[in-house]
């Protein structure tokens, strides 16, 4: 029925470039950050469209922007689609902005078919989400899903400037409220399920000649610091049976992340990017060094076993070579998964299209995770051209696997937005 939704990937493809390139950097790429000028032009951008196709626009108290179409029952939950709005420094136009001019399509090409579904449509388009200046990621979905204490704002500094949060905020106007984080968060009940139009930022479809994949699951991450504390001496001087060497269990554990990584599975990824080290000389042994690592994985026993095997591989290092050790944790989210009810209705999407397809994980994390946690899940990854560079002003994506994509984000909220895809009970989260 609904296959007369037919987006236009001209108008998607135009939008896109527009807005893609506000914040378009002297140095390549776009930098485009939360609460800041040109972060502003491009909000005005989507308020002006939305408006003009007849959508009802909305900013929360944190800088979240929402565009709505009314369904049959004005009252019923809501289907969301969205993504971020900023970037990082000299990034690319598809990052983020794919999701959310997608979304904007969906809405735009439904309002204009004529057909009204039962339940309303929302876009949202996150803040801050890769928190280039404000460090912090995914904030906008953190702040939606009541994840940040209250004071938050008066936390976070800008990386560079040293200016608070909640200065930024109230100097960017359009009503965002410093004092009102808890304003930002949504009641669940409200809304049916999420959906998020992504590009892919590697080369899997690429190489698999495909140009969109349903995503199956969002990958857990867990990054920490281990900061190892031995005792400095001559590095002549002291017989190797003496020592109590930091770097050589520092190098012990950047080497066991990685075996732990490949015995697990094919996909899981295990980085440790550097080693500091102190004094950091090179004829004195280090008394302290510090370990940044970063795993990611999909499946929950795995995700956390390799945290709890590299504890005690850590604690065994450090017993033989006599030091004392301690771990701080800077993120720690749980693996997400994609609601099957979702990702059937894509696959259907998909071929009701004649869109090639398959499934596949995502090891970058995104705003879907949060919005996992409060309801039903779903995710479209589209394929990056370009050797799959992503993060960079050389990130591309096709006109047609875009428009590929937006056409079946299009069809799957529409039917999400008409059919009881969860039961009574709602979906599981």
């Amino acid at each position: 029925m609904n296959q007369t939704i037919r987006i236009d990937p001209q108008r998607l493809w135009t939008r896109l470039n527009t807005i893609g390139g506000i914040g378009a950097d002297p140095k390549g790429g776009v930098s485009r950050f939360a609460w800041e000028p040109a972060y502003k032009e491009a909000m005005e951008l989507l308020r002006r469209w939305s408006e003009e196709e007849g959508l009802a626009y909305r900013v929360d108290t944190v800088g979240n922007q929402f565009v709505r179409l009314e369904g049959q029952e004005p009252g019923a939950p809501a289907v969301l689609s969205g993504s971020h709005f900023d970037t990082v420094p000299q990034g690319g136009y598809f990052d983020g902005m794919a999701g959310v001019m997608g979304a904007l399509e969906a809405l735009s090409a439904i309002k204009r078919s004529g057909l009204v579904p039962r339940r309303p449509l929302e876009l949202v388009a996150f803040i801050n989400e890769e928190a280039s200046q404000f460090l912090g990621g995914t904030f906008g979905s953190k702040a939606m899903c009541g994840m940040l204490p209250k004071d938050y704002a008066y936390q976070l500094r800008h990386r560079q400037t040293g200016q608070l949060l909640s200065d930024a905020m109230r100097e960017f106007g359009m009503g965002l409220d410093p004092d009102n984080l808890e304003g930002s968060v949504i009641d669940p009940a409200r809304y049916y399920a999420f959906v998020e139009l992504h590009i892919e930022q590697g080369r899997y479809l690429l190489e698999k000649g495909l140009p969109i994949s349903v995503v199956s699951s969002v990958a857990g991450i867990k990054q920490f610091y281990i900061t190892l504390r031995g005792v400095a001496a001559h590095a002549g001087g002291m017989a190797m049976k003496d020592r109590h060497d930091a770097m050589a269990a520092a190098a012990a554990v950047a080497a066991e992340v990685e075996r732990l990584a490949l015995a697990t599975s094919l996909d899981t990824r295990g980085t440790v990017g550097y080693i500091e080290a102190h004094p950091g000389e090179h004829n004195i042994i280090a008394d302290r060094c510090v370990v940044p690592v970063d795993f990611r994985e999909a499946d929950d026993g795995n995700w956390a076993r390799l945290y709890t095997d590299l504890m005690a591989f850590t604690q065994a290092q450090c017993e033989r070579r006599g030091l004392e050790w301690s771990v701080h944790t800077t993120c720690d989210l749980a693996p997400a998964h994609c609601a099957p009810e979702l990702m059937a209705l894509m696959d259907d999407s998909a071929g009701r299209w004649g869109i090639p397809h398959d499934h596949m994980v995502s090891f970058p994390a995104h705003d879907s995770m949060n919005l996992s946690r409060i309801m039903p899940m779903g995710m479209i990854f589209l394929r990056s051209a370009n050797g799959g560079v992503s993060h960079c002003p050389e990130e591309f994506t096709m006109k047609d696997d875009l428009a590929a994509g937006t056409q079946v984000l299009t069809d799957t909220l529409y039917r999400a937005a008409c059919d009881d895809l969860f039961g009574e009970g709602g979906g599981s989260v």
